[in-house]
C-alpha cells in the first residue's frame, strides 16, 4: 500500500478517525479540522481511491495476508479493514458543507456542547452509536445519514455500515422524527463492529499523510507481515 502513488494521494479520512493521535489533536480546533478536510476533499479522483482501497481490503481478507485473523476478528485487522472500506462514505460525508460553507464534519467534531454530533461519523468504521446518543437534528446530519444509508444498502459493499446503520437511524429518529433518517437497510454479509471510544494546505497534507502513514506502519508492524 505504502508504495502506491494513488494511495498516497488519497489522504483517507477513514484511516485517521480511529487510529491517529495527530488527527485527534487537530479535532480540537475548527480551523485545523477545516484545513485537514480541505486536503482530503481536494482529491481529484475519489472513485479511483475507492476502488484502490476496496482492493486493499479484499487483499487483507485473503489467507495469504490476514484472512485467518480477519475471521477471528483480530482487533487490529478489523480496524484496518473497516478503515479501508469506509473510505467512500466518509469521503462523501466528510466533504459535505452547511449553508454557510463550513464542513458539516468540522462543525460536529468541534461541538463541545453536543459531543454526540460527531458520533455518526464513526458508523462506517464499525463503531456503533452509543446508547442514549442524540445528535443535533440538522440538515447536515440528515444528509450524512442519507450517504450512510446508500452505502449500507450497496450490495457489493462489505462495510460494517450494513450492520450498525439501522440501529443508529432508529435511535436518531427517536429525537428527530420517524422520517428523518431512512431506517431501511439490506441484510449484512459480514462486518466488524467495535464499541465506541471516542496552516498552509501543503503543510496540512504533509501532516495528514504522516498521520495516515503512522497508522498503517503500526498496523503493518503488528499484523501485515
Amino acid at each position: 500500500m505504502l508504495s502506491n502513488d494513488t494511495f498516497t494521494s488519497c489522504l483517507p479520512l477513514s484511516l485517521l478517525l480511529q487510529n491517529s493521535m495527530s488527527f485527534f489533536s487537530a479535532s480540537k480546533s475548527f480551523s485545523a479540522v477545516t484545513d485537514t478536510l480541505d486536503a482530503t476533499c481536494a482529491v481529484v479522483d475519489g472513485s479511483a481511491c475507492t476502488t484502490l482501497l476496496s482492493s486493499f481490503a479484499s487483499e487483507l481478507r485473503q489467507d495469504s495476508r490476514c484472512g485467518l485473523d480477519y475471521r477471528r476478528q483480530q482487533p487490529l485487522v478489523i480496524s484496518a479493514y473497516n478503515g479501508l472500506v469506509a473510505y467512500e462514505p466518509l469521503y462523501r460525508a466528510g466533504c459535505e458543507k452547511d449553508e454557510e460553507g463550513n464542513y458539516c464534519f468540522a462543525n460536529a467534531i468541534t461541538n463541545r456542547t453536543s459531543p454526540s454530533d460527531s458520533y455518526p461519523y464513526y458508523l462506517p468504521l464499525g463503531i456503533a452509536l452509543p446508547g442514549g446518543s442524540q445528535p443535533t437534528c440538522s440538515d447536515c446530519l440528515k444528509r450524512t445519514m442519507g450517504i450512510f444509508n446508500q452505502a449500507a444498502n450497496n450490495e457489493e459493499s462489505q462495510a460494517p455500515l450494513a450492520e450498525n446503520y439501522a440501529n443508529a437511524a432508529q435511535m436518531i429518529n427517536v429525537g428527530c422524527g420517524p422520517a428523518f433518517a431512512n431506517q431501511t437497510v439490506r441484510a449484512s454479509k459480514s462486518a466488524g463492529q467495535s464499541s465506541f471510544a471516542a496552516p498552509a494546505l501543503g503543510a496540512t497534507r504533509l501532516k495528514m499523510w504522516a498521520a495516515v502513514l503512522g497508522s498503517l506502519l503500526f498496523f503493518a508492524a503488528n499484523v501485515w507481515i
